[in-house]
C-alpha cells in the first residue's frame, strides 16, 4: 500500500475532526462566557455529550472510508488489519488535539482574554453553588479557590497543546479499539483454492 494513501487520508480527515471539535469548544467557551449560569451549564452538557457522539461517529465513518481505500489498493488479497484501523483512528485523532488545541487557545487568548475566561469560570461556579446550601466551614476555602483560580498564569501554547494532543491520544485509543474491531477485515487465503 502506498504511504500517501494513508498521509493524505490521515490529514484530509484529521483536518475535518479538528475542525469540529475546535468549533464545539469554541461554542463551550462563548457558553461559558456569555452565559454563565447553571441553565448555560445544562446546554454545554448537552452540547457535549452531542459532541462525543459526533466525534464517534466521524471516527467510524473516516475509517471506513479509509479501508475501502486499503481494501481496493490490495485487490489481489484484500484485508484490513485490526491494526490499520487502530493506528489510523489514533492519527486522525492526535490531529484533531492539534488543531482544537491552537482554535481554542487563540480565542482564549485574544478574542475572549485568560483572566475574563477565569472570571466567567469562577461566576459559574459560584452561581451553581448559590443554589446549594454550603457549610459555614467551606467558604473560606471557596474564597480561597477562586483567588487561586483568577490569579494564576495562563497556560503557553506548548502546555495546551501537550494537554489537547494527550487527551486526544486517550480519546483516539479508546474509540480506536471499537472501530478498528467494527471495520477490520481479515484476508481470505483459502477463496482462490476453492475456487480450483
Amino acid at each position: 500500500m502506498k504511504p500517501s494513501i494513508f498521509l493524505n487520508d490521515m490529514l484530509t480527515k484529521g483536518a475535518i475532526l479538528g475542525g469540529v471539535m475546535a468549533a464545539s469548544a469554541i461554542v463551550e467557551m462563548m457558553m461559558l462566557y456569555y452565559g454563565g449560569n447553571t441553565a448555560w451549564l445544562t446546554a454545554m452538557t448537552v452540547e457535549v455529550l452531542v459532541v462525543v457522539a459526533l466525534y464517534i461517529w466521524l471516527t467510524l465513518r473516516f475509517t471506513k472510508g479509509y479501508a475501502k481505500l486499503v481494501l481496493a489498493e490490495r485487490e489481489k488479497m484484500p484485508y484490513f488489519s485490526y491494526g490499520s484501523g487502530l493506528s489510523y483512528v489514533i492519527s486522525i485523532s492526535m490531529l484533531a488535539g492539534v488543531i482544537t488545541a491552537l482554535g481554542s487557545y487563540m480565542f482564549r487568548h485574544y478574542i475572549i482574554g485568560f483572566e475574563n475566561y477565569m472570571t466567567a469560570n469562577v461566576k459559574l461556579i459560584q452561581d451553581v453553588l448559590s443554589q446549594t446550601e454550603v457549610p459555614a466551614s467551606m467558604v473560606g476555602t471557596y474564597e480561597q479557590l477562586f483567588k487561586a483560580m483568577q490569579s494564576q498564569d495562563e497556560p503557553s501554547l506548548i502546555s495546551t497543546l501537550f494537554s489537547s494532543v494527550t487527551n486526544y491520544l486517550l480519546a483516539g485509543t479508546f474509540v480506536g479499539l471499537i472501530v478498528a474491531a467494527i471495520t477490520k477485515r481479515e484476508p481470505k487465503i483459502f477463496d482462490n483454492q476453492n475456487e480450483q
